[in-house]
């Protein structure tokens, strides 16, 4: 049986929502305050995170988000 790893974004006050400051929320854009160092270690960790992954599941508005941004992408479990 695999192992089931939850990967999630937030801040150190505990805001999830909009890391990026695209949708435009009061404190969106957090994820960009990340120092370079910082952030190039976490973008290791995430790749290394989902190297080891057999599958991802998303939810509708990542798998959107993912589209967008990997149009030659294949989906072989992807039921969009």
């Amino acid at each position: 049986m695999g192992r089931i790893v939850v990967s999630e974004n937030v801040s150190l006050d505990g805001v999830v929502q909009d890391p990026t400051g695209e949708e435009g929320f009061d404190r969106g854009g957090w994820f960009l305050r990340v120092g370079d160092k910082d952030r190039e270690a976490w973008a290791r960790l995430l790749l290394d995170e989902a190297l080891d992954a057999e599958a991802l599941l998303l939810g509708r508005r990542s798998d959107a988000w993912f589209a967008a941004r990997w149009p030659s992408r294949g989906g072989g479990g992807r039921t969009g």
